[in-house]
């Protein structure tokens, strides 16, 4: 087992379901390509609702952005020549795409639709008689296109209603093969010729066109082989195989099991891809005999009345057939966004590494001025800065930003605060992360309240959040000063931050020092880990880390915009043991420097932790890779605290977040966790998480991205059975008629 945890370290990362390779798009739609912009399921909205309003908040960006471009180059001509290139050119005719399209028409816009197969395709594809829900229900449908409860047939006669009154320039039928950006617009080669367009939108979805086994046969045989099912009614007393295990080939499977003899084939062995629903389906059918089930097994041939398929034993199994439904996905148009230079979310090259390298510069300076003169942590700026013109500079920025609170102190007070120089670079660094906090907190706060699905929740946590950081930069920069002095008022944070994320807190004590303060900073400090800490965790997990803990604000706030970017998959959560490390090294540096050297920690054990994860981990690295990696990289890998919260919480905590039966496997819940937890793999199981099973640190975010409304919190009773863990089904195949 041990060698098996280690190999997934290193092990590469292969495609999982809740991680689909999406372009990066800004807040309007816009991709790294000025100018062409991306909506619907190619953009991460699943459901014809938001897709239609996907649509049309496109539309609106795009028609500000020409108005601003027309504001720039001068007065917007009357008249359009006949040569000139069309305001926009949709490609795609799903849901997103009609909707913008009617929505830039009504907004003036002129505008052209293509289509690569028939609009709707989507809808077309899907059994006949198909129940579409109008999800989500509290969401207005903006586009004016027709969406209610309906069936499949129903949408599409409502909507080629509606497509024979609003004349749009829909062409079906046209494929484009190119979007090339010359003299300030597009060139979009289609097969029906090259057309121009000052902006363009890709809804064309992210299916692409369905993934093919390639073997034998497929091409000779291509009428047998089928990648949807249009009307069950179509298929009686068939020798049906049907290849793939996602939610649409069991569904088919299903479906086509009450008149046909089904054979369900597919690569995974542990069904994996399915929500819980149709896998329990899938498995009981299998056990009554309904269909067989083969996993771990890969369809090797087709012919005209057989198809044969290899077992997880190597043993070749050739059966009758008269249908192969091939259910294994879709390319996601890939090679055609690279070809339009259009980059993914998470994809590296040049220009990002380059801006990596130039943030990580700047991160590490801010640090090690925030330390000059104390060393190794200046380097190399203790070579060439002179120490006196530092303090005086750093004086001179002091006695601006400490204006508010001089009034407060005498003049012999003020004149000791203004000798101290490394109070000073802490309080400019803790004014800085402070105002930092509140900017990007209130941007987050007004970003949820009009996202979330029930807002509350979110405002509440980054008004703690906010309140929390201020009320202790005042705590520990003014009250503690003037009470305490300055000598001791950088104690003040430690009853923010317990140890072991504030590693000083029993360090530096001497038998000068005043009673109370030693014995009241000790205690507090004892209190915050020892019965604090575990007390919340018991009834609230790890929200510490997102409503109090400012190293968790800063993440929460600043870097909100860059939640999705967060390392996803087995091997990224293989790497989270490191928090236990640097845990362990806290406490054992702890021990050293308190039991052997009297609480100084200068000692090497103590001086190498603050270094590495003081300067290192906990500021430099995590924070400069907020833009590269989300901003919980320190809180999820290395954070002492979050691991000794993470390991109460998973003893004896009671909050989990559970799921009900309504999971469509949009990814969306999984997308924007900072943590990395898979949440939608829970979710379609319909499986409780806590910190038993995960390192969700319930922040709620994946409750307000839901469309479904499928996730909530919920206290786990206490003489409940833990959460049922994802264990992988046995390779050995089901076979029964």
């Amino acid at each position: 087992m041990l060698a098996s945890e280690i190999a997934t370290l290193w092990a590469p990362k292969r495609p999982e379901p809740s991680y689909p390779a999406l372009p990066a798009v800004g807040a309007d739609g816009q991709t790294s390509v000025p100018g062409l912009y991306v909506a619907g399921a190619l953009a991460g909205a699943s459901l014809i609702k938001l897709g239609l309003n996907a649509g049309v908040a496109v539309a609106d960006a795009i028609a500000e952005d020409l108005e601003r471009g027309h504001r720039s180059t001068g007065p917007r001509a009357q008249a359009k020549q006949p040569h000139d290139p069309l305001d926009l050119v949709v490609v795609g005719a799903g849901a997103a795409g009609l909707a913008a399209a009617r929505q830039a028409q009504v907004l003036g816009l002129s505008t052209v639709v293509l289509e690569a197969g028939a609009w709707g395709q989507t809808v077309r594809n899907m059994f006949r008689g198909k129940v579409l829900f109008a999800e989500p229900a509290a969401v207005d449908n903006r586009s004016a296109f027709w969406f209610q409860e309906c069936t499949r047939e129903e949408l599409l006669a409502r909507w080629e209603e509606q497509l024979s009154d609003f004349d749009l320039d829909l062409r079906e039928h046209t494929t484009v093969s190119n979007i090339r950006s010359v003299s300030g617009h597009f060139v979009l080669e289609t097969s029906a010729g090259d057309l121009s367009a000052r902006r363009v939108l890709l809804a064309m979805g992210r299916a692409g066109n369905p993934r093919t086994a390639d073997v034998p046969g497929a091409l000779t045989h291509s009428d047998k082989v089928l990648h949807h099912l249009s009307d069950p009614a179509d298929h009686c007393d068939q020798d049906i195989l049907v290849y793939g295990a996602g939610d649409a080939g069991v569904e088919v499977a299903l479906r086509l099991s009450n008149t046909n003899r089904v054979t369900l084939v597919t690569l995974d062995t542990a069904l994996l891809y399915p929500n819980g629903r149709n896998r329990e389906a899938l498995l009981a059918a299998a056990e009554t005999g309904k269909l067989e089930l083969h996993l771990g097994t890969e369809l090797t041939a087709i012919e005209a009345s057989h198809a044969s398929f290899r077992t997880s034993d190597q043993r070749t199994h050739r059966v009758e057939n008269d249908v192969v439904f091939e259910m294994i996905g879709a390319e996601p148009p890939l090679a055609f966004l690279d070809r339009v230079g259009i980059k993914l979310e998470h994809a590296w090259d040049g220009r990002r590494y380059l801006a990596l390298a130039a943030l990580f510069a700047c991160v590490y300076s801010l640090y090690a001025l925030k330390k000059f003169p104390e060393q190794p942590y200046c380097w190399p700026f203790h070579l060439f800065i002179d120490r006196s013109a530092f303090a005086g500079g750093t004086r001179i920025l002091f006695d601006w930003a400490f204006m508010p609170f001089a009034p407060l102190f005498d003049n012999q007070a003020l004149s000791q605060i203004r000798k101290t120089l490394w109070f000073q670079q802490g309080y400019l660094y803790s004014l800085t992360y402070t105002l930092v906090m509140a900017l990007f907190g209130w941007l987050a706060f007004k970003r949820w309240r009009s996202r979330a699905r029930d807002p509350r929740y979110q405002k509440w946590r980054y008004l703690s959040l906010i309140v929390f950081q201020v009320g202790f930069f005042l705590i520990a920069n003014v009250v503690a000063v003037k009470g305490l002095s300055v000598e001791h008022a950088w104690r003040a944070w430690g009853l923010y931050q317990p140890w072991p994320l504030f590693f000083h807190t029993f360090h530096w004590f001497s038998h000068v020092d005043r009673q109370a303060v030693i014995y009241g900073f000790v205690g507090a400090g004892l209190l915050g880990t020892f019965v604090a800490i575990p007390v919340a965790a018991h009834r609230h997990g790890k929200r510490f880390c997102t409503w109090v803990c400012g190293c968790g604000g800063l993440a929460e706030t600043l870097g909100d915009r860059f939640r999705h970017l967060s390392a996803k998959g087995t091997r990224s959560r293989a790497w989270e043991f490191q928090g236990f490390v640097v845990l362990s090294a806290a406490t054992l540096a702890t021990i050293v420097s308190v039991g052997a050297f009297g609480t100084r920690a200068d000692n090497a054990w103590a001086a190498t932790y603050s270094y590495l994860v003081d300067f290192w981990l906990v500021a430099v690295i995590p924070i400069a890779l907020y833009p590269f990696f989300g901003g919980k990289v320190w809180c999820r890998y290395w954070c002492p605290l979050a691991a000794y919260n993470g390991l109460l919480a998973r003893w004896y905590g009671k909050l989990e977040i559970r799921s009900n039966d309504k999971c469509i496997s949009c990814t969306q819940c999984s997308r924007e966790c900072q943590v990395g937890v898979d949440v939608m793999a829970f979710a379609k199981d319909q499986q409780s998480f806590d910190n038993r099973n995960s390192s969700c640190i319930q922040c709620g975010i994946c409750i307000d991205v839901c469309p479904m409304d499928v996730l909530s919190f919920g206290q786990r009773d206490e003489h409940g059975s833990p959460p049922r863990r994802r264990l992988p089904l046995a390779r050995t195949h089901h076979q029964g008629r």
